[in-house]
């Protein structure tokens, strides 16, 4: 037995219990750290003192089958064969972990270079994880010395999704030899399925999915699918206790889009999110950006710890309350055995078709009138080759005609057909309804019913009604501009480029700017980089190619 694995093993009954964290609970923050974004990056340790973050990030391990390391300007020294050597890195882990945080070594990252052949080789690098990181005993050179990290995250951004479930699953078997609690995470993008860790996230017992609702179509401001999320977390994850967790910059300048200084979008959010029992938190990129940017003098994090607090003990106290109620109406008639709710359930079975779309909707004013429908309705929810029939019995018809929030000019032409969303909305059921009106002018306002509908719950393809107006919008003009500047091979239009800046390559790559060099990524297959608009919005990442030639 090596004189290494003796003080390992002696640390670690050392060192006082370290589960502080409740791994269940939908209050915990989780922060990567390591890579410097802000250009202010603090120690591990200094971070680890505030009360406001949970689950630190190390990140990254940017090199694999062969190990390379990259943690900006917090580690340089190295072993003789380059592999960096943190000896102040290992102390903080370990003082992280007396405190009650875990410390996850996160794997990937935009930049580096990682890739697996087959599962057999991943499957022989969960050793090498083991023994260089974990409780194993088979490695020489450890980075962290004796520190144990408490798992491994997978931030994988090269769309090759070969031999990490294997990778997983090996570890979880590895896991079963340790003295202590191991966790998995991943950090998929938020179109579903993601195109670098989709199979990981399908076939794996991941704990935590931080999903990065940002630099894509599907952030909180933007058509937010955290639905889909949902019903992955519940129908597809092999874990169904898996937490996800809602993913966000740091700060305005920790992503090229998806950042939130709106406070009251931020708590709306996170109340609507944080009552399903699948929400964990929220993820940030990175420590160095949610501690050092300040709202109103409070730190980003300290804003998001309290708004999750705030969010966890309205859903507590509301549990409690209907417990109460429904208590008290039991008791008001011995004679029946059902509790008598305040609200009607509709009772369903359906499967949701959680495949990636996009849409063109512009963001829109809304008209509403409310109808009531009571009759049987056969619903096909498309999530896959199975559909099922749920009922609605007496339920809400709230009909929303959207317009341009754009101005358009009283001339303007409204192509023949729109596409009108219904919303059909029970205490436990809410089934996307789309009718068509042909022809339609920009004043209709009925929509005609059908009560055999087929829907999706993840995004289809809906244009929202587009007129052929006398000039494109501001946001639209911009993107058109733009996409002509990326297929001419001139990225952001200028010689450099800053941390964290995305762009298009012109053969269709995202780039993103890293260490003042570009890094270019395939997108997944049938999507291609361009820019777009939303509402007053303009996003550049991959996106669906039949939808590109609306923005050139």
């Amino acid at each position: 037995m090596s004189l290494l694995y003796i003080i390992l093993l002696f640390t670690q009954f050392l060192l006082p219990p370290t589960d502080a964290l409740d791994s269940s609970a939908n209050t915990n923050i989780a922060v990567y750290w390591g890579q410097n974004s802000a250009g202010t990056q603090e120690s591990l340790a200094t971070y680890c003192e505030s009360s406001d973050a949970d689950i630190f990030l190390l990140s990254f391990l940017n090199q694999f089958p062969t190990l390379g390391l990259n943690f900006a300007n917090a580690c340089s020294d190295t072993f003789s064969d380059g592999l960096l050597h943190c000896t102040q890195i290992a102390e903080d882990i370990e003082t992280c972990q007396s405190l009650g945080k875990k410390v996850l070594l996160s794997l990937g990252g935009a930049s580096g270079s990682y890739l697996f052949s087959d599962d057999s080789q991943a499957e022989t690098f969960a050793q090498t994880l083991w023994d260089t990181f974990g409780e194993g005993t088979g490695a020489s050179e450890r980075p962290f010395d004796s520190a144990v990290v408490d798992g491994f995250d997978f931030d994988i951004e090269n769309n090759n999704e070969v031999g990490y479930s294997a990778l997983a699953t090996k570890l979880r078997t590895l896991f079963a030899e340790g003295t202590k609690q191991y966790y998995l995470s991943a950090a998929p993008q938020c179109p579903y399925p993601d195109a670098s860790v989709g199979d990981l996230l399908e076939n794996a017992d991941i704990d935590f999915a931080f999903i990065q609702f940002y630099n894509n179509y599907c952030s909180v401001s933007g058509q937010f699918n955290w639905d889909t999320w949902l019903t992955y977390a519940q129908t597809v994850s092999p874990n169904k206790n898996i937490k996800l967790f809602l993913g966000l910059p740091g700060s305005a300048s920790a992503a090229g889009s998806g950042y939130i200084s709106d406070t009251s979008l931020l708590e709306s959010t996170i109340a609507d999110i944080a009552s399903s029992s699948s929400f964990g938190g929220i993820a940030l990129w990175d420590a160095s950006q949610a501690f050092s940017n300040e709202l109103n003098g409070e730190p980003y994090v300290e804003i998001l710890k309290n708004l999750l607090t705030s969010a966890s003990q309205t859903a507590t106290t509301t549990v409690a309350s209907s417990k109460t109620s429904a208590a008290s109406t039991s008791s008001a008639s011995t004679s029946q055995k059902k509790t008598t709710q305040s609200t009607t359930s509709t009772q369903s079975k359906s499967k949701v078709t959680l495949s990636p779309t996009a849409s063109s909707a512009i963001k829109t004013s809304i008209t509403q009138t409310t109808k009531t429908l009571t009759s049987s309705t056969k619903t096909k929810s498309s999530l896959g080759p199975t559909t099922t029939e749920s009922t609605l019995n007496s339920v809400a018809i709230t009909s929303m005609k959207t317009t341009l929030s754009s101005q358009i000019t009283s001339a303007a032409l409204v192509t023949p057909q729109t596409t009108t969303t219904s919303i059909v909305s029970s205490a436990s059921l809410q089934t996307a309804i789309t009718s068509t009106l042909s022809p339609a002018t920009k004043s209709s306002s009925v929509v005609s019913l059908q009560t055999a509908t087929t829907s999706t719950l993840s995004p289809t393809t809906t244009s929202t009604s587009s007129g052929s107006t006398s000039s494109d919008s501001t946001a639209r003009t911009l993107a058109k501009e733009l996409n002509a500047q990326y297929a001419a091979g001139k990225l952001n239009g200028k010689s450099t480029c800053t941390e964290g800046e995305i762009a298009c390559s012109a053969d269709g790559k995202f780039a993103v700017c890293d260490h003042s060099a570009w890094v270019y990524m395939e997108c997944a297959s049938g999507t291609t980089c361009y820019a777009y608009d939303s509402g007053d919005s303009v996003y550049t990442q991959c996106n669906f190619s039949y939808l590109e030639s609306n923005y050139f």
